[in-house]
């Protein structure tokens, strides 16, 4: 009996012993894809931000500490005409457009869905059918619509209205862009915004109707403080976004001609546009410069939104 019982102990920790290496054999490769491809380029990013190349007298060229890139961001930065400074503007209205424009709209239109108006199903289609749709070919087909000789001005050319060139004018070619990102990016906030509304208890809403209860009041006294977790995280992530925030400036420029170059530039593209014509050290700069900003931000606005509304469970 003794050496059965053993031999059953034997069995168990030799099963132990094989589902341990079997989950941390897993976690092991997450963990050290984690310390390459996150620690080591973050720390390697911070590094190069404190460095310069430059040439020795013998014609070797070497890595020099120095703040030279910090001098040269805040220069770029205070100068009118730099393209960092129009980068920075323009980050800025996708990052006001995003928080203050789209997501009480999308709020609104989740709430208007939940309630099942009339087409409910239809306007849910149209709505989602943007992000669905790859966004290399909705831009491709919302610039053959607006661009020189496309739908539009075919159809307003019939009618005798010139319609000017939107896309090409660097005026107008950062709202144009602007209004494609609010137009194929309404459907991200409303999946989560749904998603919690459906959740919601139907006796509460039941005694909100019999309370006699409007929509606004249902939505900003009832529905909204019910889905505050949800709602807090959107915002919460839409400042974590803040100094990154950018339409696909990429995808409009590269796409082929017809857009202005000069006008569209955001943070975002100018750092990239940077780093693939081999220019590291300065960008490195640039992104601690601005991660540094965006942690106390965030953190106040967590801490803010935490505040106003405790998390609520039902």
């Amino acid at each position: 009996m003794t050496i059965d019982r053993n031999n059953g102990k034997k069995k168990i920790l030799n099963q132990k012993a094989r589902r341990y290496i079997f989950f941390y054999s897993f976690v092991a490769f997450a963990i050290v894809h984690f310390c390459i491809f996150y620690i080591a380029v973050n720390i390697n990013s911070i590094l190069l931000a404190f460095k310069q190349s430059t040439r020795t007298t013998d014609g070797k060229i070497v890595e020099i500490f120095t703040l030279g890139n910090f001098k040269t961001f805040f220069e770029d930065l205070g100068r009118a005409d730099s393209p960092l400074r129009e980068g920075f503007l323009n980050t800025l209205k996708y990052f006001v457009l995003g928080m203050f424009v789209m997501v009480p709209v999308s709020l609104s239109i989740s709430y208007f869905l939940y309630k099942k108006i009339a087409f409910y199903k239809g306007f849910r289609i149209i709505l989602f059918l943007p992000s669905i749709i790859s966004g290399v070919v909705f831009v491709s087909m919302f610039k053959l619509i607006i661009e020189p000789f496309g739908l539009i001005h075919e159809l307003l050319g019939k009618i005798g209205v010139d319609m000017p060139f939107l896309l090409i004018n660097e005026k107008t070619a950062t709202p144009t862009i602007m209004f494609y990102v609010f137009w194929t990016g309404l459907a991200g906030n409303m999946i989560l915004y749904q998603g919690a509304m459906n959740r919601l208890p139907n006796e509460v809403i039941e005694a909100g109707r019999l309370d006699g209860i409007t929509w606004t009041r249902e939505l900003w006294s009832v529905v909204l403080p019910m889905i505050w977790p949800t709602f807090s995280m959107t915002v919460i992530l839409g400042f974590t976004g803040l100094f990154s925030a950018s339409g696909p400036i990429l995808l409009f420029l590269e796409s082929g001609s017809g857009v202005a170059t000069k006008g569209t530039n955001t943070l975002s593209y100018y750092i990239f546009d940077l780093t693939r014509n081999g220019i590291y050290y300065y960008p490195a700069a640039m992104g601690i410069f601005f991660t540094v900003c965006s942690l106390p931000i965030v953190f106040g606005i967590r801490y803010l939104m935490s505040k106003i509304d405790p998390e609520v469970e039902y």
